[in-house]
């Protein structure tokens, strides 16, 4: 599974760590920046990153929705260090 998660950025989505993660343990991290352009070309992003789920602050609905159309699962509204927010997510202790 992938896992993208802003919510170190705070709301701000042009940057996201990049989690491969198998049978609850974290493969690989990596700080990714987002590409700068329209928002279709986020998802397209995220689709080639080939990523499950993307973890975040406060999106518009114009983004959430663009991610939705792109296949990207969303959980919004999540602020804070993104591997305390990864291991929230994965031990189900995530508040939101």
């Amino acid at each position: 599974m992938i896992i993208a998660v802003s919510g170190e950025f705070g709301d701000d989505i042009r940057k996201f760590v990049y989690y491969r993660v198998e049978s609850g343990r974290i493969l690989e991290r990596e700080t990714v920046n987002a590409v700068d352009g329209p928002l279709d070309q986020l998802g397209a992003q995220l689709n080639s990153l080939k990523v499950d789920l993307l973890i975040a602050g406060k999106l518009s609905r114009e983004l959430e929705i663009g991610l939705f159309d792109a296949g990207i699962n969303l959980i919004a509204g999540i602020n804070g260090e993104s591997d305390k927010i990864l291991s929230a997510y994965l031990n189900g202790d995530l508040q939101f």
